[in-house]
């Protein structure tokens, strides 16, 4: 379909037309740290490393276009890529525990907290890797982001309790929401 050699000058280009060739490109260059990244981040569910680095895959071929070459390099927003895939997979594999745990004490299959430590620790993956994310903000906004997105707290609950305005807030985690995107998705894939 397209009769030119893919090189480091132009396969994102060509990965933009859709060449598939360019995405062949792609996994010989980058599949080394793709599943560095994945290895390192699903090591509590390494039956899901494959089917996540297809997933990165797919989004990178899905979101090419949105890659800004003036944002960052493209081995940085590929790791991007592979880290928020990651995250994904370890919530599903979260989830998936547990409805198998509570299904399995349903039926007295398997002995009640068993599957409590195989859980805590894909928590304490998420939870490992979402402090890492925020390791790039001030302590202030990353508790206000802690408590507004991961603990579920109101504005109004947050702004009294560390004593600022709810605009503060809103202004912290409107920077703070910037500078995750500027850090972690370059280009906004996720």
């Amino acid at each position: 379909m397209f009769g030119k050699k893919i090189n480091d000058d132009n396969y994102i280009e060509r990965l933009r037309c859709k060449d598939e060739r360019a995405l062949e490109y792609v996994v010989k260059k980058y599949a080394g740290l793709i599943y560095s990244i994945l290895r390192n981040r699903l090591a509590l569910i390494p039956d899901e490393v494959d089917e996540c680095f297809d997933d990165v895959l797919m989004k990178v071929w899905e979101h090419s276009d949105e890659y800004d070459e003036s944002r960052c390099e493209f081995k940085t927003w590929i790791a991007a890529i592979a880290r928020y895939r990651a995250i994904d997979h370890l919530r599903k594999a979260k989830r998936e525990e547990e409805r198998f745990a509570a299904g399995s004490i349903d039926e007295m299959l398997v002995e009640p907290g068993a599957y409590d430590e195989r859980i805590t620790a894909i928590e304490e993956a998420i939870e490992s890797e979402t402090q890492s994310m925020l390791s790039c903000l001030s302590p202030k906004d990353r508790e206000i982001m802690r408590r507004i997105y991961l603990e579920g707290e109101s504005v109004d609950t947050v702004s009294r309790a560390m004593n600022i305005t709810k605009e503060q807030i809103y202004n912290h985690t409107s920077r703070s929401k910037s500078k995750l995107r500027k850090a972690f998705a370059p280009g906004r894939v996720v």
